[in-house]
């Protein structure tokens, strides 16, 4: 059985190498920092196996335009660790604490760029699919972006229909853009 770890200042550092090596293309140590120091309520997580093992990421934010709404913040689990079954346990626990916290919908974002095996795995385990295009979020039109939204008690989940997610702020964060 898998279990959440709370990333804090004791164990960023494993969080960032696992981050690095999921996404080593990104970067995601401002986010864990303001997370870590009060300046965001997002939560951030080690995902750590029943060894003991720390095996993926993962984390719960929100934004102020949907309050209904947990989004799934850098998730991923360790190529060694695939094939396990801990990338649906991960998002299960992370649906979990999302209804824990009263969310009604659980919803996350990727880019369609050599993303096939996740985008699969989103479908795969009830999420639904939309592109996400705003023009007053200009990273959002640079790689196309979508959108996977889940309801968290079963039923229709209301689709984003191209809410501004301001995807340009985290891309500043992620690449200094």
């Amino acid at each position: 059985m898998l279990k959440y770890e709370r990333v804090d200042q004791n164990n960023v550092g494993i969080a960032i190498a696992i981050q690095n090596t999921l996404f080593p293309e990104e970067n995601g140590r401002m986010n864990y920092e303001e997370a870590i120091n009060g300046i965001t309520d997002f939560q951030y997580y080690l995902v750590v196996d029943e060894d003991g093992s720390y095996v993926g990421i993962s984390g719960l934010y929100h934004y102020p335009v949907d309050a209904e709404s947990a989004w799934l913040g850098w998730f991923g689990i360790k190529e060694e660790y695939r094939r396990r079954h801990y990338g649906s346990q991960t998002i299960a626990l992370f649906e979990q604490l999302a209804r824990d916290q009263g969310y009604r919908y659980a919803r996350l974002y990727t880019d369609e760029h050599d993303n096939d095996e996740a985008i699969q795995f989103y479908l795969s385990i009830g999420y639904t699919c939309e592109k996400y295009k705003n023009e007053d979020d200009p990273a959002s039109l640079k790689p196309p972006l979508l959108i996977f939204s889940k309801s968290l008690y079963g039923g229709c989940v209301t689709p984003w229909n191209n809410r501004n997610i301001d995807f340009t702020s985290q891309a500043r964060k992620q690449w200094g853009e």
